[in-house]
């Protein structure tokens, strides 16, 4: 027996020199842990593939609506078309826009029946501490009526406007000076002008008048 457990501490003590003595994994081991380390998938190394068909096609920008726009007219001929426009079928109601503002804007109190009640509201307005106030006999269209400032801006007139209501006074209203300054044009969305050749006709009734292709949205 003495024998046996002399082999059996030899062989251990010869596996634990040769244990501690050998750089790589024992035999019967290296061939298993290697091979599945080097199988595994390396997130890091992924990269994705675009569509070949795809990769190389531009978005399509949606083509925009066709849109014909007519002008440009004053204020009292934009009331006209506008009337004249109601009688045609359109695919979409028109958009009145305005393309060339007013010089001044008047802040103006509708005509009085005559030049004596012109000449009395007149005072009342001074005696309310409005100045710059005038009695306007020209155009025709304004004869008797209150011109209550002038100014260069719409700011303004908004702004004495609002002092007018604070003192009581509903009936200002502010205007464009000089009368029919501004211009309008009409936007029809959806018509190009070929389709409806009723709208070239109405254009000799409206001297100055131009139709053509809405240039922005």
């Amino acid at each position: 027996m003495a024998i046996f457990r002399f082999f059996f501490w030899v062989l251990l003590l010869s596996n634990l020199v040769l244990l501690v003595l050998m750089p790589g994994p024992l035999p019967g081991f290296s061939s298993l842990e290697p091979e599945r380390l080097a199988q595994q998938i390396k997130p890091e190394g992924l990269r994705l593939l675009s569509n070949p068909l795809t990769a190389n096609a531009a978005p399509s920008a949606p083509s925009a609506p066709p849109c014909t726009e007519i002008g440009n007219f004053n204020s009292t001929m934009a009331a006209k078309f506008e009337a004249r426009l109601a009688r045609l079928k359109l695919p979409a109601l028109p958009a009145k826009q305005m393309v060339q503002p007013p010089t001044s804007s008047l802040v103006f109190i509708p005509p009085q029946p005559d030049e004596a009640s012109a000449n009395r509201r007149l005072a009342q307005l001074r005696s309310q501490g409005f100045h710059d106030v005038s009695v306007v006999k020209e155009p025709l269209s304004r004869r008797w009526g209150i011109s209550v400032g002038l100014f260069s801006s719409g700011e303004l007139a908004l702004a004495q406007l609002d002092s007018l209501k604070k003192a009581g006074i509903t009936d200002a209203r502010i205007e464009e000076h000089p009368l029919n300054s501004a211009r309008y044009a009409y936007r029809l969305q959806g018509l190009v002008a070929d389709d409806k050749p009723e709208l070239k006709a109405m254009l000799p009734d409206f001297p100055g008048a131009e139709i053509r292709a809405c240039t922005t949205p």
